[in-house]
């Protein structure tokens, strides 16, 4: 009885964590479900050694992004979610730029710039950080991190497997969309960078 209320556990456990993907690097809530995912490996390791189950092997769903630092792309900025400080420039004439600080943030970065379309709307989120973060290697590590997380979505990779200080993603969903993260210092309208992240939802 006591090894059918530790299977059941497992599977449930087992479910909870694959289908609830962690959220951005360097935020709490990152933290958080890591430490989930390291207990459900101890878990695993002594399940195995009394049985083995092929049927529990849940896939997380890759779906187009449609929200970053609990802002939806489409949608007005939402000021329970993020307050805005200033104005920045945009990437386009009859556009706007809002700088905002984010209640859900990484800690990877500390600007964040939201680029709105003409119906005020975000299409547009640049994360950045203006001042230098460690060495190549830290940085390096920082990208494999959000290289994972995109992962839960259905984002293709252009970047070269030799290219470890950049990541490019793409996709050509139902929301075309691309992802560029850099570790090269940066700077290009009001933006300086040292550590960038960039995510454009194209609109149709």
């Amino acid at each position: 009885m006591g090894s059918l209320k530790l299977i059941f556990f497992v599977i449930c456990l087992y479910f909870f964590t694959t289908v609830t993907y962690s959220g951005e690097p360097g935020t709490d809530e990152n933290k958080l479900n890591a430490n989930i995912m390291n207990n459900q490996k101890i878990v695993d390791k002594k399940e195995d050694k009394e049985q083995k189950f092929s049927d529990t092997n849940f896939k997380t769903p890759k779906n187009p992004i449609d929200a970053i630092f609990l802002q939806p792309f489409g949608k007005v900025i939402d000021p329970r979610f993020a307050r805005i400080l200033g104005d920045c420039l945009p990437a386009k004439k009859g556009y706007s730029c809002k700088i905002v600080t984010p209640k859900k943030k990484s800690t990877h970065f500390n600007k964040y710039f939201y680029y709105l379309n003409s119906s005020k709307a975000v299409y547009g989120v640049v994360a950045f950080s203006d001042y230098r973060v460690g060495n190549t290697e830290q940085c390096r590590s920082l990208i494999k991190e959000w290289n994972e997380y995109f992962k839960h979505f259905d984002f293709e990779t252009k970047t070269k497997e030799d290219n470890l200080d950049q990541l490019i993603l793409y996709t050509k969903a139902i929301k075309p969309s691309e992802v560029y993260m850099s570790c090269y210092p940066e700077s290009y309208r009001d933006v300086k960078s040292y550590f960038s992240l960039k995510l454009f939802v194209h609109e149709n």
